[in-house]
């Protein structure tokens, strides 16, 4: 007998590229068959009746900040998301051994991967100044540490050059090159030295040299403009050439980070007043305020850990940069008070779908579904999600197409954490999580996912 089945969905898989109306079984935590509708169906525990709803894969969030924070995970749940791939733009948990201990001992609400992180490393190495090299010695420990990492079960290789401007290249390909030869991808958040700073989009890519997989991450928070499309051109470019190249993006141009980080600096903010009413406080004393100078200097000096909005109100470039071939679906989540934060952590996927698909249709729901399930398992190497056939991991949503909406937005204009429309049930690991739109209280059927 089946623990679960659904009924009467549109049942879409985008390894067989399949779409069409049947039922799912769900058995131990697996698929256990996918059954057409002139087939005769299993008895089950419970049965769910999908009312023609899409049911789909799991999404798997490539670039997430989640680290095991709860509320964060509740919040990619709520949109669908099964697993998360975290320790992204060179942070992450220090010590990975009490990481992976805590999660498996009191479980999460979704999967999780964890990278090493480069700036921990740099950190780990006794190297704390941003602006500078690291030594023969410390790169020496931190390829040590990155080895360590990967033995307890890193699945990658994040680097985060925007807030480690000192780091060298070489610095960047040794390590990348442990990655490589523990077989770990190798996640990068570029440089950006200057505005549209390509060479460092060349450096990023150029770690494919190594023979690490490359994910490049979060594109139009990189480049906009004419910037994205020559960027775009130099990916395809240096993918025909062979290299193993992934790229993820984000639905907002809108980027979120800390006050102190070297994005925000003053050469910058301090010349311009047009650019200073660009940001807006995502926590913090001013949280959903617009920003003057005044409010800008007090904030980075006295609250540099405080997240900052900047916006350059150009986001038809997400549009743009979902038309190169296979950019994945990511939210960059991370940890906020309740009221606070960006609306991606809680939007980017019904977002991604009523925009891309139901609105402009940029995307067929077919190659929508895949950006958010196969492509990142593919990316990160999860065999058994990301797809709909028989012994894969059930990690399932069921979606309401004509209800699925976002309704999270920033701060200062509503609640950037408010739960989508439309995601009616979320199965992870087998185990109904949010039924009928609602979360299921108690339930951490998430695993802690080790390479």
């Amino acid at each position: 007998m089946l623990d679960y089945l659904i009924i009467n969905a549109r049942i879409i898989d985008p390894e067989s590229e399949s779409d069409f109306s049947g039922s799912l079984g769900i058995k131990a935590g697996k698929i256990d068959g996918v059954y057409r509708d002139y087939v005769a169906l299993p008895s089950a525990k419970e049965t769910i009746d999908a009312e023609t709803g899409i049911l789909v894969p799991g999404f798997i969030d490539i670039h997430a900040h989640s680290e095991n924070n709860i509320p964060c995970a509740e919040k990619l749940l709520a949109m669908g998301v099964t697993t998360a791939v975290s320790g992204n733009c060179g942070y992450c948990a220090v010590d990975l051994r009490s990481f992976f201990a805590a999660f498996e001992k009191d479980g999460y609400p979704v999967n999780q991967l964890e990278q090493a992180g480069h700036s921990i490393l740099r950190r780990m190495a006794g190297l704390f100044d941003i602006n500078a090299p690291a030594s023969v010695k410390q790169k020496e420990k931190m390829k040590l540490l990155a080895s360590q990492a990967f033995s307890c079960g890193a699945c990658g290789l994040s680097f985060g050059l925007e807030y480690d401007p000192g780091a060298s290249p070489e610095e960047v390909l040794e390590l990348s090159r442990v990655a490589a030869d523990a077989g770990r991808f190798v996640s990068i958040h570029g440089r950006l030295r200057y505005l549209d700073d390509l060479d460092s989009l060349r450096e990023a890519l150029d770690i494919a040299e190594t023979g690490a997989q490359v994910i490049y991450s979060h594109l139009v928070y990189m480049y906009n403009g004419n910037a994205l499309k020559e960027a775009m051109r130099i990916i395809t470019e240096y993918r025909e050439k062979g290299a193993n190249i992934w790229v993820d993006s984000g639905m907002y141009t809108a980027f979120a980070t800390f006050a102190g980080s070297p994005c925000f600096e003053e050469k910058i903010f301090l010349n311009d007043d047009a650019e200073t009413k660009k940001l807006r406080a995502a926590s913090g004393k001013y949280t959903g305020e617009i920003l003057d100078r005044d409010k800008y200097i007090e904030i980075r000096a006295k609250y540099p850990e405080d997240r900052l909005i900047y916006d350059p109100g150009k986001n038809d470039d997400v549009f743009t940069a979902y038309s190169l071939p296979d950019v994945m679906v990511s939210t960059d989540c991370m940890e906020y008070p309740a009221g606070q934060g960006h609306p991606q952590d809680a939007a980017t996927y019904p977002y991604f779908f009523r925009t891309l698909v139901k609105e402009k249709r940029q995307l067929s729901l077919l190659e929508a579904v895949k950006r958010c399930t196969l492509l990142p398992a593919k990316a990160a190497g999860l065999e058994t999600k990301g797809r709909l056939s028989c012994g894969m991991c059930a990690d399932i949503a069921v979606l309401d197409w004509e209800r699925l909406r976002e309704n999270a937005t920033f701060p200062g204009k509503g609640d950037p954490g408010a739960p989508p429309s439309g995601v009616e049930h979320v199965f992870v690991n087998g185990v109904l999580s949010i039924k009928n739109e609602k979360r299921i209280p108690g339930v951490l059927a998430g695993f802690c996912i080790k390479r």
